[in-house]
């Protein structure tokens, strides 16, 4: 054969490699851009106005966050995502903040990342199955929302969740002060759709302390009671004390795990104090922060109907220890050794004194004698009252972690 046919013949199979290479790029461009379509398992539906619904269940991981809320689910994906009916808990553990991204106190983001990669922290050193229950309340239009600003791990013990409380739902409850979110009513929300056999309420704020994850591995904890802790107040910001910390923006691993330790460990043999006699004495100092831990049990916390909604901040998370505690006898159980540490920031709401709920006419005595009880009306809470599917209640379930 002469050389230019065999030239020729190597031109031919050279050029027909190339076509088959470039085939097999664009096959599998074609699969990516398929896969991360399918990534999030929506389906659509549209409102009776014209608006989309937000998505649901997101079965591994979100390929363009920032707009998962624009996206459309219909209402048996969306009623899938808040189910928590189920008899046997999903979790062991529930975790409950309320947030909304306008950098309350300043440096909010760096804040609640380190809170994120707490309760992954929790999660993987106890080897436990927990929820991460985030109530994103009334957002701000022209902030990035939960889901598009942080950095959610993939963890085989760790489900996340955001419920989204939006605008219509917010002007639709009792408002002190113009407040832009409420807190109780936004626990509330959480205590309704938990799927954790323990659900407890803290705030954006706080990171776990050793003591609780030994507690954790311990499984310590019992129905009919209620949890408290010891955490030095928030008004300290000079000489800190162990339970209040002063966390770097993206502090690391390590440094998140070992900066709220307080106590040394027994690893899986954590032994809690007996239960205390809240007195109106005590009643103050041991209830101080409530707010950034209680716990109870999933059933537990509907006893009292959880926390009363009167539309303003404070006040509310003591109430509800009382009326737990007299008022339907549940023993409180007092950890003084403390369950987390408090990320130090300026105190923002104690200047806000128009969004305070009003306690002047609380007599606690009354409520301890059992004369007088406060408590939301049966049916009345936690947005029962609301058609959440009307006022567009949003919800996103996801593991965490990175696609490509």
């Amino acid at each position: 054969m002469s050389k230019p046919a065999l030239h020729t013949k190597k031109a031919i199979s050279i050029a027909i490699a190339g076509l088959i290479a470039l085939s097999l790029v664009f096959i599998y461009s074609a699969t990516i851009r398929d896969t991360s379509s399918q990534w999030l398992n929506v389906s659509g539906i549209s409102t009776p106005t014209g608006e989309l619904r937000t998505t649901a269940l997101a079965k591994h991981c979100i390929s363009n966050p920032s707009i998962y809320h624009e996206l459309e689910a219909d209402r048996q994906v969306w009623e899938q995502c808040l189910d928590s009916s189920k008899e046997s808990p999903a979790y062991y553990l529930s975790i409950v903040i309320v947030t909304r991204m306008d950098d309350y106190a300043g440096n909010q983001h760096h804040r609640l990342q380190n809170f994120i990669d707490s309760a992954y922290l929790l999660a993987e050193h106890t080897q436990t199955e927990i929820e991460l229950l985030i109530i994103e309340w009334n957002p701000p239009p022209d902030r990035r929302r939960v889901l598009d600003s942080f950095r959610f791990r993939h963890s085989q013990y760790l489900t996340h969740r955001i419920i989204t409380v939006p605008k219509s739902i917010h002007d639709a409850l009792p408002n002190r002060g113009n407040s832009p979110l409420h807190e109780f009513e936004g626990k509330n929300v959480g205590i309704r759709f938990a799927r954790g056999e323990f659900v407890v309420c803290t705030n954006q704020d706080d990171i776990w302390s050793h003591n609780f994850m030994n507690a954790v591995k311990s499984r310590v904890f019992e129905k009919n009671v209620i949890y408290l802790q010891h955490q030095d107040q928030h008004n300290i910001h000079e000489n800190l004390p162990p339970s209040i910390v002063r966390l770097p923006a993206f502090a690391d691993d390590d440094m998140l795990y070992n900066s709220c330790r307080l106590n040394d460990q027994d690893w899986g043999n954590y032994k809690l104090p007996a239960p205390v006699k809240l007195t109106t004495e005590n009643i103050l100092r041991l209830a101080d922060q409530a707010g950034d831990f209680t716990m109870a049990h999933r059933d537990t916390w509907k006893v009292p109907r959880g926390y009363r909604e009167e539309g303003g901040v404070a006040w509310m998370d003591i109430e509800f220890i009382c009326t737990a505690a007299w008022t339907f006898d549940i023993p409180v159980v007092y950890e003084d050794r403390g369950f987390t540490c408090h990320q130090d920031h300026p105190n923002i709401w104690e200047a806000n004194t128009d969004q305070h709920n009003d306690n002047k006419n609380i007599d606690m005595g009354q409520i301890m004698r059992k004369e007088k009880s406060y408590m939301n009306k049966e049916g009345k809470w936690a947005l029962q009252q609301l058609d959440i599917w009307e006022y567009r209640l949003e919800c996103i379930e996801f593991g965490g972690g990175l696609c490509w």
